[in-house]
C-alpha cells in the first residue's frame, strides 16, 4: 500500500455502476400539506479532476464503492475499485485495483490518497469501507494472497492501525466508533458455522471476543444478529436456511434472544431496500415471506424479543432511519416507529413502477426520480429540498451522497458537488 499526493489523468471512460438495480420515473404531483417550493438542481459548485488511478492497466468499467462526506472535517471521501487487466499467469481478471481519495470538500482538490497495492504484491479480491461522523475510515481488504487486512485511517491519510484478519470478515461499525469483526472459517460438513467476534476501539484495542454459533447477518446500534441455524447443502454448495434462528446479541457479547421462524417462513426473496435493520434504540426489523399469509415484517423490540409482526405487500420498498421506518408501496410512501403508524405520503404518478428510498448521511429520506428528487423529514414525511434536473445536470441516476444541504454525485470520471438552498433559510 502507498500514498501519493495527485494521480495523473487518464483517457478512459468512467462508468459508474449502480450499487442496486432501481427503475425511475417522471414525477407528476404529490398530494399532502407537506409540498414545497421546487428548486432547480444548480450547476457544480467544483467538479474535481478524474479520479481514475492510471497504475490500472484497464479500460473496463470502474465501481464506486463509497462517496462519504465529512463536513467537519472539510473532507469528502470516494472508495472505487477498478479491474485490473490480465498480464502474467499471476493475475487474473477477477482481481482489482481499491483506492480511498479525499477530497477537499471546498475546492475538490485532491488532498490524499491511498492505493490498497503494493507494486508485484497481492491486488484485492473483495473490499469494504465504513467512516465515523468525525472522518476515521475503516477499510477492510482481501487480497489475491489469501491475507485480509482491517484499515483504519485518519482524515489525514495516515493509518491509524492495521489488523491482520486471519479469516474472511463482516466488518461492522458500533457505537462509540467500536469496530466489531466477525471472522468464520467457513461451513463446516455438518452445515454448521463457527464465528469468532471481536470488538475493538478506536484505537485498535480488543475491547472484547467471543466464539459463538452461526454468522452475522448485521450489527450496529448495540446490537448484533446472528443466523444460528445449520446451512442446506444444495448441490455443491452450502445455503443459509430460509427460515433461521435468529439470535440477537448486545455489544458486550451477551445473547438477549432467539427467535425460530416457522417452517412456512423465507426471509430471502421479496421485496426491495432493507430486508434487516437495527434501529438507532436496538430494536430490529426483518422481514420474511409466509406461504400462507404473505410478506410480514417483524419487529423485535430492544429487548430483543419478537414485539409483534405487521402485513406488508410483495412489492414494498422498507427504509430505516433513527428509530422510525418507512414502507413504500406503489405511490404511497408509510412512516412507522416501532408504536404504530405515524403519517403517510402519496406520490402521484401516471404508471406503476419500482420506487425506492435511501437514508442521507445527516439521517433523512432521500428519493430520486428521473427529474425530480426528494429530500425528506424523517419525523413527518414533509419536504426539506425538492430538487429538479437541468441540462446542465442531466439525471440524477449516479452514485452520490447528501449531507448538510448538499449533493456529492460522480459526473462522468469525477466527483461533483451541487449546493441546494439552505434549508434553515427557507
Amino acid at each position: 500500500m502507498h500514498t501519493y499526493t495527485n494521480p495523473k489523468r487518464k483517457s478512459t471512460t468512467w462508468a459508474v455502476l449502480l450499487l442496486s438495480g432501481m427503475l425511475f420515473l417522471n414525477l407528476n404531483t404529490t398530494t399532502g400539506s407537506a409540498a414545497a417550493a421546487t428548486e432547480s438542481l444548480p450547476k457544480p459548485a467544483w467538479t474535481s479532476s478524474s479520479l481514475m488511478l492510471n497504475e490500472a492497466n484497464t479500460e473496463k468499467d470502474v465501481m464506486i464503492k463509497d462517496i462519504y462526506a465529512v463536513p467537519s472535517k472539510n473532507l469528502v471521501y470516494v472508495h472505487s475499485s477498478q479491474p485490473v487487466t490480465k498480464t502474467s499467469s499471476k493475475t487474473t481478471l477477477d482481481w482489482q485495483l481499491d483506492s480511498l481519495q479525499a477530497l477537499d470538500a471546498k475546492t475538490g482538490q485532491l488532498k490524499w490518497s491511498t492505493i490498497f497495492h503494493e507494486k508485484s504484491g497481492p491486488y484485492t479480491t473483495y473490499s469494504n469501507s465504513l467512516y465515523t461522523s468525525n472522518g476515521t475510515a475503516y477499510v477492510y481488504m482481501e487480497y489475491s494472497d489469501k491475507s485480509k487486512k482491517l484499515y483504519s485511517f485518519n482524515t489525514s491519510g495516515k493509518t491509524n492501525w492495521v489488523k491482520n484478519v486471519n479469516a474472511s470478515a463482516t466488518v461492522s461499525l458500533m457505537d462509540n466508533e467500536n469496530v466489531l469483526v466477525a471472522t468464520s472459517q467457513g461451513v463446516q460438513a455438518n452445515g454448521s458455522v463457527r464465528s469468532k467476534l471481536s470488538i475493538y476501539d478506536k484505537k485498535g484495542k480488543l475491547l472484547t471476543e467471543k466464539t459463538i454459533n452461526g454468522s452475522v447477518l448485521q450489527a450496529g446500534h448495540g446490537r448484533i444478529v446472528v443466523d444460528a441455524s445449520k446451512q442446506v447443502k444444495s448441490g455443491n454448495f452450502w445455503q443459509p436456511a430460509a427460515n433461521p434462528k435468529i439470535e440477537i446479541y448486545d455489544s458486550s457479547l451477551t445473547r438477549l434472544s432467539f427467535y425460530q421462524f416457522p417452517a412456512d417462513a423465507n426471509t430471502q426473496g421479496d421485496g426491495g431496500g432493507e430486508a434487516l435493520a437495527i434501529l438507532d434504540d436496538g430494536s430490529v426489523l426483518m422481514r420474511a415471506n409466509f406461504e400462507s399469509t404473505g410478506n410480514r415484517l417483524m419487529g423485535f423490540g430492544s429487548d430483543g424479543k419478537l414485539a409483534w409482526g405487521r402485513t406488508i405487500a410483495g412489492d414494498a420498498y422498507i427504509q430505516t432511519i433513527g428509530n422510525g421506518y418507512t414502507v413504500l408501496t406503489g405511490p404511497k410512501l408509510e412512516l412507522y416507529t416501532m408504536k404504530g403508524k405515524v403519517t403517510e405520503r402519496l406520490f402521484q404518478d401516471t404508471q406503476p413502477v419500482l420506487m425506492h428510498v435511501d437514508r442521507t448521511q445527516d439521517g433523512q429520506y432521500q428519493l430520486d426520480f428521473t427529474k425530480t428528487g426528494y429530500i425528506l423529514d424523517p419525523q413527518t414525511l414533509e419536504d426539506v429540498h425538492v430538487y429538479t434536473v437541468s441540462a446542465a445536470v442531466p439525471s440524477l441516476d449516479r452514485i452520490s451522497t447528501y449531507m448538510n444541504d448538499v449533493i456529492y454525485s460522480m459526473k462522468g470520471e469525477a466527483l461533483s458537488k451541487y449546493v441546494l438552498k439552505s434549508s434553515s433559510a427557507k
